[in-house]
């Protein structure tokens, strides 16, 4: 390839194509590039905060082709099911989706939007210049003014780019989900509408299930001190909110499809960097996960407007690596919230959520949106 893109995105991730269409918006020639993934982000059913709409116009433009249906609520139960509490907005607090619909939908949007697109069965090697970025992917080089690396793990990128850092810190938040057909009738309908969460007796584990359309989605967050959760610790949910009355006994488990995944929950508060030359980190790649909930889309997304917003600047600017350092402090003022640690124990939380509206209240929207508890 001989032209010079503005723009080159390394990752088809929600992140990527994100930040590839807002670029594109603002007139500058971008392409991603589509390489294999390390198992960061969920694969499956998948939640989003209503708010991320508010400040992200490329998924606004989605909305229709991407989501399966909205929730006003958030329902815990206690660990035995024995117990309630309800949390609920008169707005829509979120939107449930499937990953692969939503990918699809960001990625003919980048079609239309003129964005090229090239599939590597390999991660390109990297070649960060002076005046520009080159990248080998499969015989091909790229070329581009400015790099964007919008998957993968932060050591792992890390590694890649041989940046000279101190240390790279990494989360043991693990996920556990499953994706099952959904049967017709009341069952779907008394689930949909709200995320459930349900407490765990012991270990810094917290279940949830919800219906994305035709699919119901169960998984097991595992916090720091616990051991990663797996498919047989999730079946063991499923049969026990199946005897609770919570989920359809009539569910056809042979056709579902399950996924293990461990995004770097917080670990951008504490990375040393998310610069290179000419080069920003976003989404998984630069440490861009909730602590708390595990979520990466909402935190992912929003990393990859901020780098945006500095990329543009950084293409007009004579002096391009000093804009991109301002990404540091850009995304800070708009992410940290939303990626720290809850701060309490979920084994100290979960009791007094399900005691206490004003605290079930305050759990919730820190789940949703970062907020304190």
């Amino acid at each position: 390839m001989r032209k010079t893109y503005d723009v080159a995105v390394l990752g088809a991730t929600a992140a990527g194509y994100v930040a590839a269409l807002e670029l594109a918006r603002q007139g500058h020639s971008a392409i991603v590039l589509d390489v294999p993934r390390s198992g960061r982000e969920s694969p499956l059913a998948d939640w989003l905060p209503a708010d991320v709409f508010e400040v992200c116009r490329p998924l606004r433009a989605v909305k229709p082709a991407g989501l399966e249906g909205a929730f006003r609520a958030i329902q815990f139960h206690s660990d035995q099911l024995d117990r309630e509490a309800l949390y609920r907005q008169r707005a829509t607090a979120g939107f449930v989706l499937r990953s692969a619909r939503l990918l699809r939908a960001l990625g003919g949007a980048a079609r239309r939007a003129g964005i090229d697109s090239l599939r590597a069965k390999q991660a390109p090697r990297h070649e960060l210049q002076e005046s520009a970025v080159a990248l080998e992917v499969g015989g091909q080089t790229v070329r581009a003014a400015l790099l964007l690396i919008a998957q993968d793990s932060p050591a792992d990128v890390i590694a890649g780019l041989r940046l000279s850092v101190r240390s790279v810190p990494t989360a043991n938040l693990s996920l556990c989900g499953l994706d099952a057909p959904m049967p017709r009738g009341q069952a779907r309908r008394n689930i949909g509408g709200a995320l459930h969460l349900i407490a765990f007796g012991r270990g810094e584990q917290l279940g949830m299930f919800f219906a994305a359309g035709a699919v119901l989605h169960v998984r097991i967050i595992s916090g720091q001190a616990q051991a990663p959760a797996d498919v047989e610790a999730l079946s063991g949910l499923i049969g026990r909110l199946q005897r609770g009355g919570l989920l359809p006994q009539t569910l056809d488990l042979s056709r579902a499809v399950a996924a293990i995944w461990r995004p770097p929950g917080g670990v951008a508060l504490e990375l040393e960097t998310h610069l290179a030359k000419r080069t920003l980190l976003v989404g998984t790649a630069g440490g861009f996960a909730s602590a708390m909930t595990g979520q990466t889309l909402d935190p992912s997304i929003r990393s990859a407007m901020v780098a945006a917003d500095v990329a543009a600047r950084a293409l007009k600017a004579s002096q391009p690596q000093e804009v991109l350092a301002d990404y540091k402090s850009q995304w800070r003022d708009v992410l940290a919230d939303r990626i720290r640690p809850a701060g309490t124990s979920l084994q100290m939380l979960m009791p007094m959520v399900l005691a206490n509206k004003a605290m079930a209240e305050r759990f919730a929207r820190a789940f949703l949106y970062g907020e304190n508890i």
